[in-house]
């Protein structure tokens, strides 16, 4: 059966097509949430003209996994293939393995035949049956470029035809739109450029295992332990992999937050020091050969963190546009891995954009990859597989210049520091730079001075419960846009919210025993008993539970007071 979408844009291109195709074979996951990613195993044409070769390929399994040499030679037998390189083939063959999310899964293969003469792709399964793979179809489907892109299948009716038709056809024509006189060139657009992927996804799970749940279970601080343990296995995986052709390497991880990423790369055989503004809970936690420093890196002793093979910048904040420049300095074989997320200028003030038609983000990216290069290094870009959005990678491992030209190149970088903060490396100072401040400053409206804090919300309960005094029976009053209650607070007051993180949200979300703040609007929140909060708390197998520890804001603050008695209101029934 064939499926045909709606019309593409009448300038779409067959050269778009194909492109679109090649991101599905080579990036699966993006469209298949079972998959981490791929490898291509094999690529060959086929020359042979008879008209059954597709029917006849439909049929054929792979069996001795996962060495797969003794399928491809019966292939070649049958079908007459030849290497890839070698001719301009009609048919292009591709032998690829569908790697799982989950590592503990079976693992699928797939064959892909692109018939340039049909301008068709067919994708077919060639997992072992006894398998029982769940990563891809187990039926052939063809995409097709006409007019239109179509999605051909002899299976109309299961899941993943669905799946195909629903979440895979409308990502490929969106694709080759985009792609169209290739507008979709972007600053970074391949993964795991400089790592083997094979490697990469044993090396990771390995390390997940080893590392991962233990480390989660023992997190201490305030944030998602999920996030920032595989994370930071997936960062060390990648620099792991990166120094394998150097052998043991010394390292300095500057702004080094929890020192995960210290901890990992010395526990599989490296050597380094993490240097951080704050201490944090969990660094008392790790080995004594785990190397982290309590200290505020400024211009005036950045020399001191200088000396090693790698300067590591992940997530540096204030210290990005520093970490090329540390490295720079330093020595002539020193190298560097910079992981940019806020962007900051070289004084510590925020960058801000240029040119409106990029996002900040990417300008950024531009503006420290051109700082990289002006440097002197070959600065290499890479896109690593990790939860943030914030993933484009910088490495500077070799310079572009010979070792006797070193100290031409430091004076350039000093004439750059001399224009971007007014001084030079060699008379840099604190002031020159502002750093952040090693006590972290709470931002989340709950160091607001009292007084102020009950005048807005006595502000906000006021306009919201208007006229209440008038109804007959308990009301909750009105509900209005969060936006709406900002033109009822006082400038003077207005202006210490906005001081604050979240500023009237969160101060309203602070006080949740009064308001509840959904989807941009507000109301009151109807009080609840003993019972309703002990349920609440037992179905989220908390047993940190407050009863009748506060008084009841209600009882007296609204008009009609507290609609429930003070046997079964879950606040106290006592004058303030």
């Amino acid at each position: 059966m064939d499926l045909k979408t709606h019309p593409n844009d009448p300038e779409s291109s067959l050269h778009s097509f194909w492109q679109a195709i090649n991101i599905l074979i080579t990036k699966p996951h993006v469209v298949n949430k079972r998959l981490w990613g791929c490898t291509v195993l094999h690529k060959f044409v086929y020359t042979t003209s008879t008209s059954t070769w597709d029917s006849d390929l439909k049929k054929i399994k792979i069996q001795n996994i996962p060495n797969t040499s003794q399928f491809l030679t019966n292939l070649t037998e049958k079908l007459k293939l030849l290497n890839f390189d070698e001719v301009d083939a009609v048919i292009e063959i591709i032998i690829v393995e569908l790697l799982p999310k989950s590592y503990d899964e079976k693992h699928a293969y797939q064959m892909i035949c692109l018939n340039k003469n049909k301008n068709s792709a067919t994708f077919i399964d060639i997992t072992p049956t006894e398998f029982k793979q769940i990563l891809c179809p187990t039926f052939p489907y063809t995409f097709c470029k006409e007019n239109d892109i179509i999605l051909r299948s002899s299976d109309t009716e299961s899941k993943s035809y669905m799946w195909l038709k629903e979440t895979v056809l409308p990502q490929v024509i969106k694709w080759s739109n985009e792609l169209i006189n290739d507008n979709a060139k972007t600053f970074c657009n391949e993964s795991l450029a400089l790592v083997s992927n094979d490697k990469y996804y044993s090396k990771y799970n390995d390390l997940k295992l080893k590392y991962g749940k233990n480390l989660v279970e023992i997190w201490p601080e305030c944030t998602d332990p999920a996030k920032f343990v595989y994370e930071d296995i997936a960062i060390a995986t990648y620099l792991l992999l990166l120094w394998e052709e150097y052998g043991s390497q010394t390292f300095v991880d500057v702004g080094c937050g929890n020192g995960l990423l210290v901890y990992i790369l010395t526990m599989e055989g490296h050597f380094g020091l993490g240097v951080d503004v704050r201490k944090r809970k969990i660094w008392d936690m790790y080995p004594n050969n785990i190397k982290l420093k309590e200290s505020t890196v400024t211009p005036s002793n950045i020399h001191e963190f200088s000396d090693a093979d790698w300067i590591i910048g992940n997530h540096s904040d204030e210290l990005t546009p520093w970490i090329p420049v540390i490295s720079a300095i330093s020595s002539y074989k020193s190298k560097f891995f910079l992981l940019p997320c806020c962007a900051y200028n070289f004084d510590g003030s925020k960058y801000r954009r240029q040119d409106s038609s990029k996002s900040q983000y990417m300008e950024y990216l531009e503006y420290i990859k051109n700082l990289c290069d002006y440097c002197g290094f070959e600065t290499h870009i890479d896109r690593l597989k990790i939860p943030s959005t914030k993933r484009i990678c910088l490495i500077g491992k070799t310079r572009r210049y010979k070792e006797h030209e070193h100290g031409e190149y430091c004076s350039l970088v000093n004439n750059l520091l001399e224009k971007e903060i007014g001084v030079s490396n060699s008379h840099l100072d604190n002031d020159s730079v502002k750093t952040r401040d090693p006590v972290e400053r709470v931002r989340n409206c709950t160091q607001i001075d009292k007084d102020i804090s009950e005048e807005i919300i006595m502000c906000i309960a006021k306009y919201l419960l208007e006229d209440c005094s008038k109804q007959l029976t308990w009301s909750i009053g009105r509900k209005t846009e969060l936006k709406n209650l900002i033109q009822l607070i006082p400038s003077d007051k207005l202006k210490v919210l906005k001081s604050e993180c979240g500023g009237l949200q969160t101060l309203l979300k602070n006080n949740h025993h009064i308001f509840k703040v959904e989807r941009g609007f507000v109301q009151l929140r109807h009080p609840r008993t003993v019972e309703e909060l002990q349920n609440n708390f037992k179905s989220k197998n908390n047993n940190r539970i407050r009863i009748k520890a506060r008084k009841c804001w209600f009882f007296n603050n609204h008009p009609q007071g507290c609609p429930l008695d003070s046997t079964v209101c879950s606040f106290l029934h006592e004058y303030m």
